[in-house]
């Protein structure tokens, strides 16, 4: 349901990306845009999102007890769970909302020399509008503050659909934005439309909120705050770590002539497509059933699960990498290139999303990989993981910068999270020890469909399905590949144009999907077996 809703708005961020370049193109306004959103976002993914996320989540899944999730099936969570749990969500929504007010005020008044910091190559009018559009866009982040943790709160209840819901409005928001509000206001209709989203965002929760019984109260006390705190105090260091990864850019890009940071922004969208649906829904998904068995002390289901979640990730990420190496020119022709996006701009974003497609695996397994640390309430292994990523991504990119340009950028971000990945992949394998193989039928206490296990082995069942997913995966682009050389010499003639170009990619998607589900399927890939079963939701 997650991956499903997630599909929804990444194919409607298509629609949003395809009207924002066809009104901006690659253009210095549009770096500017960009530029405006890295303190906004950097205050909501420290303080409000991600972090806060990771530390509520694991709290409030110890106050839902198992017997009160199975009473709310049918009422809401009632009594004194009921009271201590809005308590205390009370306290993190009061806390928040005068941090972040605090911080975007000071923001707004500093902005032009913020935008100095972020964005040093900008000078005069592009500098002065990054800093007039950061005051606005400072504004949403109040918003989404408030948002983001009820998401983290209804994810706590086990509930994923509104949340799910939620990146949508914001999503339809910015096309309104670029369709209605651009042609008059310029790149501000853009930010006003996300304002918009952001209201959206909040308001489709409320009924979540409503069925739960939700309570305010003007508190900022909570016996339980000091936990959340001290959980928050090593994430909000390692977001801040992870945060530069998205300063970067625009600190590098502004260096390069003018459209490198927005050529960089649609190849990390293009990219983000399938990373959403494969590792951010998975992640999300797995994260409360790996709250539950890390409060339980269950290592033996830690085990099971990250295990099954890898090795789902793997099957899934490895030819959705192939793919966009594969049909990546054509794909990014045919959703932007018209109106101020040419084909100038096309070969700019395929430059870099070649290098983004490298990184594609790496990013959807850091979720999984990541939440098996915060479920066990570890913050300080994902810090030291991330500081290593982003100190390697930042000295990579510069010294390459001037040879591949903002391919050099995407190139040093899937090479440093690759890094972070795998340090924290080793730091489980030393803690958790033993892990998945073969011999016993697994438990079903996750809620997930797992595979058969023994106590060790675990490395072996995650090896052998990436030997299997890397054979299908070079199968699939071999096929693609063949595709496109045949649909040159026979479309391209009869169809030129849009038309063609649409048939070529869908032509070459079908081939591909066909071909590596029916060569993982032929070599024995239990999570391509069982996938149609987990999209249903069937045993």
């Amino acid at each position: 349901m997650v991956a499903f809703l997630f599909t929804a708005d990444k194919l409607l961020g298509l629609v949003r990306d395809a009207a924002v370049a066809r009104a901006f193109g690659a253009s210095a306004a549009l770096d500017a845009y960009y530029a405006a959103f890295e303190l906004p976002d950097g205050l909501f993914t420290i303080v409000a999102g991600s972090a806060m996320a990771t530390a509520l989540i694991p709290i409030l899944t110890a106050h839902i007890a198992p017997d009160d999730r199975r009473k709310r099936l049918g009422t809401a969570l009632g009594g004194s769970h009921h009271r201590e749990v809005w308590q205390l969500v009370s306290a993190v929504i009061n806390w928040v909302l005068m941090v972040v007010a605090g911080v975007s005020v000071a923001g707004a008044i500093f902005a032009p020399q913020i935008i100095r910091v972020v964005a040093p190559g900008f000078h005069g009018d592009q500098a002065l509008l990054a800093a007039r559009l950061m005051r606005l866009v400072l504004c949403q982040t109040l918003i989404s503050s408030v948002s983001g943790i009820v998401m983290s709160v209804l994810q706590a209840h086990q509930h994923f659909l509104l949340p799910a819901a939620a990146p949508i409005c914001y999503t339809l928001g910015r096309i309104g934005g670029a369709l209605w509000l651009a042609p008059r206001w310029g790149i501000f209709g853009l930010a006003w439309g996300g304002l918009a989203g952001t209201v959206g965002h909040f308001l489709i929760q409320v009924p979540g909120l409503i069925y739960y019984r939700a309570r305010w109260w003007p508190r900022l006390r909570h016996p339980e705050l000091q936990s959340v705190l001290a959980l928050m105090g090593p994430r909000v260091l390692g977001l801040g770590a992870t945060y530069l990864n998205f300063v970067l850019p625009t600190f590098l890009g502004s260096h390069l002539p003018a459209g490198a940071i927005s050529a960089y922004e649609y190849s990390w969208r293009l990219m983000q497509f399938p990373e959403t649906i494969i590792g951010t829904a998975l992640g999300l998904a797995v994260f409360p059933t790996l709250a539950e068995q890390a409060n339980a002390g269950n290592r033996e289901g830690l085990r099971r699960t990250v295990s099954w979640a890898l090795r789902l990730v793997l099957a899934l990420a490895v030819p959705a990498a192939v793919g966009l190496l594969a049909l990546g020119h054509p794909l990014i022709t045919l959703f932007f290139q018209r109106g101020a996006f040419d084909a100038t701009i096309a070969d700019r974003v395929y430059g870099a999303l070649r290098f983004f497609a490298l990184g594609l695996v790496a990013h959807s397994m850091l979720e999984v990989v990541s939440r098996l640390f915060y479920a066990q309430r570890d913050m300080w292994a994902p810090f030291w993981a991330a500081l290593g990523g982003v100190l390697f991504n930042a000295g990579l990119g510069w010294s390459l910068l001037s040879s591949l340009g903002a391919g050099s950028i995407a190139l040093s971000n899937s090479l440093g999270v690759g890094l972070q990945v795998g340090i924290l992949l080793i730091v489980a394998r030393r803690r958790m020890g033993g892990g998945e193989g073969v011999g016993q039928p697994c438990c079903k206490q996750s809620g997930l469909h797992s595979l058969p296990f023994t106590a060790e082995g675990e490395e072996w069942l995650i090896g052998a399905s990436l030997v299997r997913t890397v054979i299908a995966s070079a199968l699939m682009g071999a096929a693609v590949m063949g595709f496109r050389i045949v649909a040159g010499q026979v479309w391209a003639p009869a169809l030129p144009g849009r038309y063609g170009t649409l048939l070529y990619c869908a032509g070459g998607m079908t081939v591909g999907t066909g071909v590596y589900v029916l060569s993982a399927l032929l070599l024995g890939s239990e999570e391509i077996r069982q996938l149609p079963r987990l999209l249903l939701g069937r045993g």
